[in-house]
């Protein structure tokens, strides 16, 4: 599997695992950066029901964190944990810092009342790349080397591989959810209708959109359109496997999560951002090649990555050595 089908599916080299980290680190990061915490910390503690892990710690702790203090401190352990690891700085400290803080902060907001499963795919792919060598490549850690495969192709391609599984089965379960829950009734021309309107008269959400009161006009085709948007999330793992399915779905999904945005309020911007796993990144820098300005970024790049150590002679480590050396 490691020289034929896992090449065939991902990329399977260190930069293209880097990049990925650097991508799905670096937007958990501008999530957290541009949302405020100050309200977390005006709610009483004894409105939390804390499940599971959070259990392990006292009410005492949680007296302390849900205060002005308390939560600011919160967000400057996630800001520079996750700041770290998109960086690739001592990657394989700050990714696992960084999983399991995030993990505490999506447990916080969900003792609080607030349900949403956008952030999971994020949730289950950090903690991928927490176990991965992701900061072999495109990483401060890797600086001080040449850009050189440390491990098989089977240990990059590998996570790559499973995160686009992960990613996949949040979408083709949510259908298989639906269908179970709601049998053949989630095709009734008034499903649709009625759930994004119910959405619309809230008061729960960022946006306020009213396209959703046109649907009763049209309530015969929304049959047609849920039927299509639960096929494209079953049909989502053929993602994995096939480019040309890729494309499309992927593309299909775009345009999924807009209409969610405007119908029903509800967006999902951490399943739009996770999309990058599927991105080749290694070719996709290659074909920047063409762009004088990539060309310039790059040889700025390996300039400052490259190795600063001098001989006696002057001559660099990668430089043959010169005539009085070799006399010498």
């Amino acid at each position: 599997m490691e020289s034929g089908t896992l090449k065939r599916l991902v990329p399977t080299d260190a930069a293209a695992l880097g990049m990925i980290r650097a991508g799905v680190c670096g937007f958990v990061l501008s999530e957290i950066l541009l949302t405020s915490f100050s309200d977390l910390g005006r709610l009483p503690s004894t409105l939390l029901r804390p499940t599971g892990a959070m259990q392990i710690f006292s009410w005492r702790f949680y007296d302390a964190l849900l205060t002005p203090a308390g939560v600011l401190a919160l967000k400057c352990l996630l800001v520079v944990s996750l700041a770290a690891a998109t960086v690739g700085y001592m990657t394989g400290l700050s990714t696992k810092s960084s999983a399991l803080l995030f993990v505490f902060y999506e447990g916080l907001l969900r003792s609080f009342g607030h349900f949403n499963h956008d952030e999971m795919p994020a949730v289950y792919i950090l903690f991928v790349l927490a176990f991965a060598p992701c900061g072999d490549a495109f990483s401060v850690d890797a600086w001080p080397r040449k850009s050189s495969e440390r491990a098989s192709a089977f240990v990059y391609g590998y996570p790559v591989l499973l995160m686009r599984i992960l990613l996949a089965w949040s979408y083709f379960s949510s259908a298989l959810i639906k269908l179970r829950v709601a049998g053949l009734n989630y095709f009734s021309p008034d499903n649709l209708p009625t759930l994004t309107i119910m959405h619309s008269l809230d008061n729960l959400h960022d946006t306020h959109y009213r396209l959703a009161f046109w649907l009763p006009r049209v309530r015969w085709l929304t049959p047609y359109a849920v039927a299509l948007a639960l096929l494209w999330e079953l049909a989502f793992p053929l993602a994995i496997f096939s480019k040309t399915a890729r494309r499309l779905i992927l593309a299909a999904g775009v345009v999924f999560h807009a209409g969610t945005l405007f119908l029903m309020n509800v967006f999902f911007p951490y399943h739009l951002a996770m999309y990058l796993v599927f991105v080749d990144w290694p070719s996709v820098a290659r074909k920047l090649e063409r762009f004088e300005w990539f060309r310039r970024a790059r040889r700025a790049w390996r300039e400052l990555r490259g190795p600063r150590e001098a001989f006696a002679d002057g001559a660099r480590p990668d430089e043959p050595p010169s005539s009085d050396a070799k006399e010498n």
